[in-house]
């Protein structure tokens, strides 16, 4: 039953993420013909913190949901309320440093050493605010989301989500008939689309999950200081990523300016829709995950974290060939004219993306465990290391594309670090995870990598595109299944298969 139920919420997270990586990618390009380059790029590097609303949000929902879904895993002994209503206090927390630090260090950056074109601080000031602003949104609904994951109710997630992009899109398409500044009407309308999300899912557990959500203030110390340790850890790695992002946006200004700066948000945009294809297995899963942890089911979350890993891979492989091989046609259709270094920064961002597909079943199995401190530090290191090194690159003139060289050379070494660790915590096995995961995308890939020779064959057409986006499709899903599944995993396809007949017939 808990993988059908993986299967339900995997094709449910699909069409979210197909979905709002469209909306995206449309809005994108919308945005950049209203603003401009250089517009674009300033709210791209200013507005950094609406980009860590996703990271925070991503990062802050899995401390909460991982102590909410031990809970639900523990069935009468647990106590949700207790843990929802601890979750809410720390949040409440965040926002309020959130604030603080925004106010002060935030402002202070700005107008001290980010480089704004003349006449646009007041505007660059503005839009960082309201960032700020949405940030805070995010954060204090945060619990609220938590508990619809850990409920598995990806249904409400998607639909939410669905609305908040498309929402999105709207006001990027009410710049277009705006005679004002645009870029300050754009961020009071994204503001506006942004808090859509937290009010929604607040409101939703309020109505549905009354019993876990009441306020009753806790006195449990124990569980606020565990709490609080495994959130400051997550926090901590939080703070590593949003730095890497904020970081490397400010590297490249400070180095390259704000045309440079959109390049590598663009980039980012078309990075975000390779990974929708994986990160679909892995939410729908990590649930599972965690209760089998807290049940004690050592094996299935061994298994389930190898299988993630792969099928994570797999999926993302799929938009990834066309995307690599026909890179540059792919952004003219996109886009009126690309940007200086576009390309290369996309290219690069999808082989990265690829590489941490491979091994992204094993930070839920991590978190389920609650021994984090020393996976974080580590980690997290390596990440924000990656920053003064790429610094040090571009000191001495190398390419912009060396920051994302160096982020690839990071992700490998993380990746390695990630699966002793497993196996100093639950006695994972690195051979058998090898065995699993990486014979077969070893297959699959040597048997794909030919395609690169096909692309010359093709002409430069929508049409011929969305040949070799077929053709690759399929290929990638026929070496998939003769090289990168094992005999049991070819038994669990042909009998979802035959499930599926079976139901269609039924309906029919």
């Amino acid at each position: 039953m808990s993988n059908s139920i993986i299967l339900k919420n995997s094709f449910i997270l699909y069409i979210r993420l197909l979905v709002t990586s469209i909306l995206g990618i449309i809005t994108a390009r919308v945005l950049l013909d209203s603003l401009g380059v250089e517009d674009f790029g300033l709210y791209a590097v200013v507005s950094g913190v609406v980009m860590m609303i996703s990271l925070l949000n991503t990062v802050l929902i899995s401390t909460s949901f991982r102590f909410i879904a031990f809970e639900l895993g523990k069935g009468q002994d647990g106590d949700v309320n207790k843990i929802f209503n601890i979750s809410l206090a720390l949040h409440l927390s965040m926002a309020v440093i959130l604030l603080l630090l925004a106010e002060t260090v935030g402002i202070y950056y700005i107008e001290n050493y980010l480089k704004v074109a003349v006449g646009r601080m007041d505007a660059a000031i503005f839009v960082f605010r309201l960032s700020v602003y949405a940030a805070i949104f995010a954060i204090i609904s945060i619990p609220f989301q938590a508990l619809i994951t850990a409920k598995e109710n990806f249904k409400i997630r998607a639909l939410i989500e669905i609305v908040t992009a498309t929402a999105k899109l709207v006001a990027a398409y009410f710049l277009l008939s705006y005679s004002g500044d645009r870029l300050l009407f754009y961020a009071i309308l994204i503001l506006c689309a942004t808090v859509l999300g937290p009010i929604a899912f607040t409101v939703y557990c309020k109505i549905n999950y009354k019993k876990f959500t009441y306020f009753k203030i806790s006195k449990d110390w124990k569980v606020y200081k565990e709490f609080f340790s495994f959130s400051s850890w997550i926090m901590f790695g939080a703070g590593a990523s949003v730095g890497k992002v904020q970081g490397t946006a400010l590297i490249i200004n400070a180095f390259f300016g704000t045309a440079l700066n959109a390049s590598f948000g663009l980039a980012n945009q078309l990075n975000t829709f390779v990974l929708m294809f994986a990160q679909n297995v892995g939410q729908a899963a990590v649930p599972q995950i965690t209760k089998s942890y807290s049940a004690g089911n050592i094996e299935r979350t061994k298994t389930l974290t190898a299988v993630i890993s792969k099928f994570s891979f797999f999926l993302m492989l799929i938009p990834a060939i066309p995307i690599l091989f026909q890179t540059e046609f792919i952004l003219k259709l996109w886009l009126k004219e690309l940007p200086e270094y576009l390309i290369v920064f996309s290219q690069l961002m999808v082989i990265n993306a690829l590489i941490d597909s491979s091994v992204s079943g094993l930070p839920a199995a991590i978190q389920a465990t609650g021994k984090i401190k020393i996976f974080q530090i580590i980690l997290s290191s390596n990440l924000l290391l990656a920053l003064p090194i790429s610094y040090l690159f571009f000191y001495f003139n190398f390419p912009p594309q060396t920051i994302l060289f160096v982020f690839i050379a990071v992700s490998l070494v993380n990746n390695i670090i990630a699966q002793f660790f497993l196996k100093l915590t639950i006695g994972f096995d690195i051979k058998d995870y090898f065995k699993r995961v990486y014979l077969g995308i070893i297959g699959v890939g040597i048997l794909v990598s030919p395609m690169y020779f096909l692309v010359d064959w093709f002409k430069k057409d929508l049409l011929s595109l969305l040949l070799f986006s077929m053709i690759s499709t399929g290929w990638v899903i026929i070496t998939i299944y003769i090289v990168g599944l094992t005999v049991n995993e070819k038994l669990e396809v042909k009998e979802i298969i035959l499930k599926t007949k079976r139901r269609f017939k039924s309906n029919v």
